[in-house]
């Protein structure tokens, strides 16, 4: 089996997903969430900073799932998709997952955002397979502010991939067929991971450091959208 794995924030999408859905919550949701913005906007600047940690982000992220009811977070999702999402979809992302595709390729996403956010995206692309950390559910099917599975950011990427490698009783040799899609420094250990089987790899609307890795490695450079 070949994989396509394509990271989902600055590489198929030209916004941060996790980021404009906590402003779009606080535009639109009608609670007062000005703390969980503030919190936001200080993520957002430890991740260009070199400072981010990705558990207590994922916290804030799951708990923010919590403090609504079920039935309101998914009216809020449509709507975020709606109108937040799909405006944001480019013709040249959906044409490279369709043409992997067509080329024998299975497409996954890998993403950093957690899955309650990152699925209905992964939908719009036709993208089946989704690697993302995902909320807990109590037995109403509410959200309870915790999460399982796992971070899939970073290095965790990794222990992700090899966990839906073996779900798919294949062997990790067979990376050498699959290539990886990212436009983050944050996924070199993922990148040198597949490239160690041979797999290939496209740094795609490359951040500079990325960019720069591409070419002492050689990587091919992709430009699907400008970087905002």
């Amino acid at each position: 089996m070949k994989l396509a794995i394509f990271d989902m924030d600055g590489t198929l999408m030209p916004i941060d997903v996790g980021v404009v859905w906590v402003d779009f919550l606080a535009q639109k949701s009608g609670a007062d969430l000005s703390a969980e913005l503030a919190l936001s906007k200080r993520y957002l600047e430890d991740y260009r900073c070199g400072r981010f940690q990705v558990e207590p982000f994922m916290r804030f992220h799951m708990q923010l799932l919590a403090r609504f009811s079920r039935q309101n977070i998914e009216r809020l999702r449509q709507r975020f998709v709606e109108e937040e999402v799909l405006p944001n979809v480019t013709a040249a992302a959906k044409s490279l997952v369709e043409a992997m595709r067509e080329d024998g390729y299975t497409p996954v996403m890998a993403t950093g955002t957690q899955a309650f956010i990152s699925s209905p995206v992964a939908k719009v692309f036709g993208i089946e397979h989704l690697l993302a950390t995902r909320p807990v559910e109590d037995a109403r099917g509410e959200f309870t502010g915790e999460f399982t599975g796992g971070f899939c950011y970073g290095v965790h990427k990794i222990d992700r991939l090899k966990e839906f490698c073996l779900s798919l009783g294949m062997p990790l040799e067979q990376l050498s067929e699959s290539v990886t899609y990212t436009d983050s420094i944050t996924d070199l250990p993922l990148l040198q991971f597949v490239e160690s089987f041979h797999g290939h790899v496209v740094a795609t609307n490359p951040d500079p450091q990325l960019k720069e890795q591409a070419q002492k490695s050689g990587w091919t450079v992709l430009t699907l959208f400008n970087r905002a």
